[in-house]
């Protein structure tokens, strides 16, 4: 009996070294770097100069990491009904994964938050705060990638249902997966209509908050899950699809070319399937050239990196929100196209900016691994205390 309770440290998902892919955890790394990159810039940087091409596919390749994780995970059950998918184990282990951090991080930020708008905190709960505060998780400071919370707290309920239909008619749930996303493009089509001001963003806002926009990427991650063969005939569809991404890619970020009809764009925003699949091959080249298990002092550095992704995620959420809104004065500037930083310094100077980024950078990541360690460790002491 009490082994079985200390298996249920499964429960904080503690996973043995043939679980973990240092390709898997390289490429989280790499990511994470770009999402801090991404919320240091101010955003007039971030389109026209090609950032859509490597930069801004960081999000895109944790999508389809997630799906490719779960998709693991849920085949080492084997060949597991809904019931036993959907388990009190499955949902143990991503709490402690994701929704423990999680509400510490809610809490504090929430906590930040009260301090900093004071008397103002009533004003935040207006009308609309059970979909704003409960539903969708909005905390009193809203940072940047707030947004994909709810989408990775969506995922835990819908992934054991996707697997399974993954695992009965794979080639038709991942046709339904691109099928599913590109008709909630279409209904914000016809819902939302053309952005004309900030009105129309935040009624289309909550809809980016909903997992359906990004299913095909999260479905292709499944999809590889069971074969990630670069050169496999089951992934041929990446090969085809590709050429088409690239091109809408670089028409998109370089010529501000859109897909308009009566000023209405029929696919919202840079996340969709018409850039999912470029992540995807990308995905697949780093599993295929990079070793599974490399035993070097540069994979022990990046491996704890790209385990602790999610919690330096939530670092850099409320890192970046504090710093909007203590320099603002500096960032509204007109013309400003440096790097949001903790010493307030606007410059136009290249080596500069590299410095401060790099500032961003050690700060971020080290305080989400830092987070991640001492809850693991934390984690592991009181199971064993309370199991023994």
């Amino acid at each position: 009996m009490q082994d079985n309770l200390l298996n249920d440290d499964v429960v904080i998902e503690q996973e043995n070294k043939s679980k973990n892919l240092f390709q898997i955890d390289l490429l989280k790394a790499i990511m994470i770097a770009f999402v801090v990159l991404d919320h240091s810039l101010a955003y007039s940087q971030i389109f026209g100069i090609g950032y859509q091409l490597w930069e801004r596919m960081s999000i895109p390749v944790f999508l389809v990491i997630l799906g490719f994780n779960m998709g693991k995970s849920f085949a080492r059950e084997g060949d597991a009904s809904l019931k036993k998918l959907y388990s009190l184990s499955y949902f143990k282990k991503k709490f402690w994964r994701f929704i423990f951090p999680y509400i510490i991080f809610y809490i504090i930020s929430t906590i930040i938050g009260f301090i900093i708008y004071g008397a103002y905190f009533p004003e935040t709960l207006n009308e609309n705060w059970f979909l704003e505060y409960i539903v969708f998780q909005k905390s009193l400071l809203e940072g940047p990638g707030n947004w994909f919370i709810p989408v990775l707290i969506q995922s835990i309920l819908l992934l054991p249902l996707l697997y399974y239909l993954f695992s009965k008619k794979p080639i038709l749930t991942l046709i339904l997966c691109f099928l599913i996303e590109i008709c909630m493009h279409l209904f914000l089509f016809f819902y939302i209509g053309p952005i004309t001001g900030i009105d129309d963003i935040l009624r289309e806002l909550p809809f980016r908050q909903v997992i359906f926009l990004y299913l095909s990427a999260v479905g292709m991650g499944i999809w590889f899950s069971q074969n990630h063969n670069l050169f496999s005939k089951r992934n041929l569809f990446v090969w085809i699809l590709f050429p088409v991404n690239l091109i809408y890619m670089i028409a998109w970020d370089f010529f501000d070319f859109r897909l308009v009809i009566n000023g209405s764009e029929i696919i919202r925003g840079d996340y969709n399937y018409l850039t999912f699949v470029y992540s995807a091959l990308i995905f697949l080249i780093v599993l295929r050239l990079l070793p599974k298990n490399p035993k070097n002092p540069i994979a022990k550095v990046i491996s704890p990196v790209g385990r602790a992704t999610f919690h330096i995620y939530l670092v850099q959420d409320l890192y970046y929100v504090c710093l909007y809104i203590a320099y603002e004065d500096v960032w509204n500037t007109l013309g400003f196209a440096g790097i949001v930083n903790p010493l307030g310094i606007a410059s136009g100077d290249l080596f500069v900016n590299i410095g401060l980024l790099i500032i961003n950078w050690i700060i971020c990541i080290s305080v989400g691994v830092l987070w991640w360690y001492i809850e693991k460790k934390g984690l592991k002491f009181l199971f064993r205390k309370c199991y023994t």
